[in-house]
C-alpha cells in the first residue's frame, strides 16, 4: 500500500510539473501573440481610392514594408490629422469608406496596414514588433511638412484602440485628443471573453497567466491629460460593453468622456455621423 501511495504521488508530481511547465511556455514563448497580431487571408490585388491621397510604402525592416495612405480634404483647407489606428480585420480598401464625413470637415487621415495584412509585407509575430511599428508610424507622418504644422488626435477602433492608447501614452507632447470606440481595457479582458464565447468559462483563469498584457490600455490611459473620449455600444457583440466601460473607470475623469453610442461593432462614425465628427473637431479647438 505504502509503496502504491508512492507511486500516486511521483505520477501527481510529474503531471503538475508537466502543467505548470506548459503553462509558462506557452506564456514565455508568447504563443497567443500570433494569435492575437496576426490576420490571414486579407489580401487585395491593387489599392484604389475615390478619395485624394497620398500612397505609402515604408521600409522598417529587412523583408518588411508597411502599406500605408493619408487622405486629405480635396478643395477645403486641412484643419488636423486624425491618425487612425483600424480594427483587426479593417484594410485600407475597406476602412476609407468611414473617412468621407471627416474629409468634408477637412480633417486629413493616416491609416497604415499592419504587417503581413493587406499590401504590408514581413511577420506579425509579436507585441514588441506591433509596439514599434506603431510608434515608427507615428513618428514618420507626424513629422511631415503638411502634419507637424496642424494639431493631432488618434483615433483606435476595437484592436486598434490598444495601440492607439499606447501611442497615445507615448506621444502624448504631440497630439490633441484620443477617441476610442468599441476597445477593451487589456488582453488578458478581452481573452476571457473569447474563452466565455467558446464555453470554456471555466477556465478563464489561465488566460492572465498564458497571455501576455503589453497593451494595458487601463493601466496606460489613466495619465493622460489631452481630451478622451471613450465610446461603445450596448448592443456590441464582438467587444462587450463592459469592457469599455472598464476602460473609462480607469480614465482621468477631468478629461475623459464615456459616450453610450447604438449599433453594431465599431460603426459608431455611420450611425453617429454628426456627433462623431464634433467630437473630433472640440480636440483640436
Amino acid at each position: 500500500m505504502t509503496k502504491i501511495l508512492k507511486i500516486l504521488k511521483w505520477f501527481l508530481i510529474v503531471i503538475v510539473t508537466i502543467i505548470i511547465v506548459g503553462l509558462l511556455f506557452l506564456r514565455f514563448s508568447r504563443f497567443s501573440d500570433a494569435m492575437i497580431y496576426h490576420v490571414n487571408g486579407l489580401e487585395y490585388s491593387e489599392f484604389k481610392s475615390d478619395f485624394n491621397h497620398e500612397e505609402f510604402y515604408f521600409d522598417i525592416a529587412e523583408n518588411t514594408k508597411i502599406h500605408a495612405a493619408l487622405f486629405k480634404p480635396d478643395s477645403i483647407p486641412t484643419i488636423g490629422t486624425i491618425f487612425h489606428f483600424s480594427g483587426k480585420g479593417m484594410h485600407l480598401m475597406s476602412v476609407q469608406k468611414s473617412y468621407q464625413p471627416l474629409l468634408d470637415k477637412g480633417f486629413q487621415i493616416f491609416c497604415y496596414e499592419r504587417r503581413d495584412f493587406g499590401k504590408s509585407t514581413g511577420e506579425a509575430k509579436n507585441s514588441t514588433i506591433i509596439q514599434e511599428d506603431a510608434l515608427t508610424m507615428f513618428d514618420k507622418i507626424a513629422a511631415l511638412p503638411n502634419v507637424k504644422e496642424k494639431p493631432i488626435v488618434i483615433w483606435g477602433q476595437s484592436l486598434g484602440g490598444a495601440f492607439a492608447t499606447m501611442t497615445a501614452n507615448k506621444r502624448e507632447n504631440k497630439i490633441e485628443g484620443l477617441l476610442l470606440e468599441g476597445t477593451f481595457s487589456s488582453f488578458p479582458d478581452i481573452g476571457k471573453e473569447y474563452a466565455r464565447a467558446l464555453h470554456l468559462e471555466n477556465f478563464k483563469w489561465l488566460i492572465p497567466v498564458i497571455m501576455n498584457n503589453d497593451f494595458p490600455a487601463e493601466e496606460e490611459i489613466k495619465n493622460l491629460k489631452i481630451p478622451i473620449v471613450i465610446a461603445h455600444s450596448k448592443t456590441d457583440k464582438q467587444v462587450r460593453y463592459e469592457l469599455g466601460k472598464k476602460l473609462y473607470k480607469n480614465a482621468p475623469k477631468n478629461n475623459s468622456v464615456f459616450w453610450d453610442i447604438n449599433g453594431k461593432h465599431i460603426r459608431g462614425i455611420y450611425n453617429h455621423e454628426k456627433e462623431y465628427v464634433n467630437h473630433f473637431l472640440k480636440m483640436i479647438q
